[in-house]
């Protein structure tokens, strides 16, 4: 509620919220909002409402007891007059005492749990199969860390035991990015960085080229023939299969997905919860 007090540039546009719910009446935000709707965004009047609401409960003006209730949209209020007595909360106790503890204690497990070591992975920016694949692999890990035995649980996912005994292995060692299919191994690659560069380029262009349209993309030979001229040798193209493999290592960075696919913004983590609540437009949508 305090975060909403804080003023945003079409506030001022939709300063009618005084107007139109009169000091005192007993309405509830939803309400009022049906009222300006027609005149701004149903966004903008919320908001403008719920900072409106703010003021007055700062103020001590607001009629309500936010001790009883927990703010909605169809909660009635009610706006007092800036004249009108303060409305004082209750005063908070001088001392706090324990509350009596009559649950009883469950007995304390000195058995450590049986988690998979090392960070963890955002699965959600993997492509559809990739993701089943990696949900797959890390549920036969953690079953198999937690005491299953490893032949019967290779046979109920369906992956091969060499391929699971492998698995955990590096799941020890790497964490849970090594039930990445084929995201823990690291290879160097024998594309030159100027195939490289080119097929990054070429992936980034709005026509959202395929890979073997990369592949037979004039660019590509025109890079392959000022190799071959630099390096006074020729220079093969890359393979189809090295093109779609460069391709899918470009799908894994968000960034560039986002790019290709026209995104008006790049997505980024969320910095601050401060920064979350002023994104939420009013309290009643949070959900």
């Amino acid at each position: 509620m305090h975060a909403r007090r804080k003023t945003f540039p079409a506030f001022a546009d939709v300063a009618a919220v005084a107007e139109i719910w009169p000091w005192g009446e007993v309405a509830s935000v939803e309400e009022v909002a049906s009222r300006l709707e027609h005149q701004f965004p149903a966004n903008l009047v919320e908001a403008a409402i719920w900072k409106v609401v703010g003021e007055a409960a700062a103020q001590g003006h607001l009629l309500l007891d936010l001790e009883q209730f927990t703010l909605s949209r169809t909660l009635l209020l009610a706006l007092l007059h800036p004249s009108a007595s303060v409305l004082v909360p209750s005063p908070l106790p001088d001392t706090l005492l324990p509350e009596p503890d009559t649950q009883p204690k469950a007995p304390v497990s000195h058995t450590p749990l049986a988690l998979v070591p090392g960070p963890t992975f955002d699965a959600s920016r993997l492509p559809e199969p990739q993701r089943e694949q990696f949900h797959r692999n890390l549920r036969a890990v953690e079953q198999v860390l937690a005491g299953a035995q490893q032949t019967q649980v290779a046979k109920d996912a369906g992956i091969p035991r060499s391929t699971l005994s492998r698995l955990v292995k590096r799941t020890k060692l790497l964490g849970t990015i090594a039930c990445v299919p084929y995201g823990s191994y690291t290879r160097k690659t024998a594309m030159h960085p100027a195939f490289q560069e080119c097929i990054r380029r070429l992936y980034l262009l709005p026509t959202r080229l395929s890979m073997t349209a990369i592949r037979e993309h004039t660019e590509m030979q025109h890079v392959a023939a000022r190799l071959s001229e630099e390096t006074g040798k020729p220079v093969k193209l890359p393979s189809y299969a090295q093109v779609r493999k460069e391709v899918q290592r470009l799908k894994m960075e968000p960034e560039l997905v986002a790019v290709r696919e026209g995104a008006k913004s790049v997505p980024r983590e969320r910095e601050s919860a401060s920064s979350f609540a002023l994104s939420i437009p009013a309290p009643a949508l949070l959900t």
